[in-house]
């Protein structure tokens, strides 16, 4: 369904860093997007996500590629109350966050500076599946792919719908390894892998099964990549339960998987706290 008027649709040059706010960036993937083919879907897409997977094949080489549909910054922005919408309305050279809230809650931006941070700390297909960069593809791949495959839509501005395919704004895709194999779960190589990320300032928000390939993490497109507003606006008691929450998701992922573990991620014994600190999906700013 197309969004209504008034959401964020910043354009980007292909050339540029992303997000351009502080803190970590993702640079653009470097092949030539002219041999881009689309070989197939791999992601539900009868599930409400925020972005579609397709097996891709660039240069003759095959990847995943995550296209990600446009953010709605509504929700977060509602989410907000009066004394965090006035803190966020401060400017710091010229730059004010409430006005590009997208920087930290748009799915395309939240994996952006979350590779950006694997990259910096060399950790880069270590702890997660690796990740080559991001691509802007021209708005004619929406057609052409709405024929290809079964799609749900990109959530664009309904106003850009009266343009031609040439003036709308591009879409945004994240170029990783292509990995099928199901999980072997090896619960102390992907707690650790877990732990090195938290270290350096990386909270998925979003541990589950279906967020791993080959034991590896795909999916960052809630996570927290610290420096974020998040961190600023909130009191230390809720910072704490957010940085905790994929503890405690990881040890309920590992009881319902049924895998044997002679570890915890979260010392807690009671199941309604582990729950509480586990996300499914985000909805507005964490809470």
């Amino acid at each position: 369904m197309p969004r209504r008027k008034g959401q964020s649709t910043q354009k980007q040059g292909q050339s540029a860093a992303l997000p351009p706010c502080d803190g970590p960036k993702l640079h653009p993937f470097v092949n030539d997007k002219a041999s881009l083919e689309f070989s197939r879907l791999l992601s539900d897409p009868t599930i409400d996500a925020d972005s579609y997977v397709f097996e891709v094949s660039i240069g003759g080489n095959a990847y995943a590629l995550k296209a990600f549909k446009y953010y709605d910054r509504e929700e977060d922005e509602l989410a907000l109350d009066e004394s965090e919408r006035e803190f966020l309305s401060r400017s710091t050279d010229s730059y004010t966050p409430l006005n590009h809230l997208d920087h930290y809650f748009d799915p395309f931006y939240n994996e952006c500076r979350a590779y950006g941070r694997l990259i910096e700390k060399n950790l880069n297909g270590q702890v997660a599946v690796r990740c080559h960069g991001y691509m802007m593809l021209s708005a004619e791949y929406e057609d052409t792919l709405e024929d290809q495959f079964v799609m749900n839509g990109w959530n664009r501005l309904a106003e850009e719908y009266d343009e031609p395919p040439s003036k709308r704004q591009p879409l945004r895709a994240i170029v990783k390894d292509l990995v099928l194999e199901d999980t072997v779960w090896k619960p102390r190589v992907m707690l650790s892998h877990l732990k090195r990320m938290r270290k350096h300032g990386v909270f998925v928000m979003d541990i589950k099964p279906e967020n791993y390939k080959g034991g590896m993490l795909v999916d960052f497109s809630i996570a927290l990549t610290e420096p974020h507003v998040v961190f600023q606006l909130k009191p230390d008691f809720h910072i704490e339960s957010y940085k905790n929450r994929d503890l405690g998701a990881f040890d309920e992922m590992m009881r319902d998987q049924k895998v044997k573990i002679t570890i915890r991620a979260f010392p807690v014994r009671n199941k309604d706290t582990i729950r509480k600190l586990r996300s499914s999906r985000k909805s507005g700013c964490p809470a």
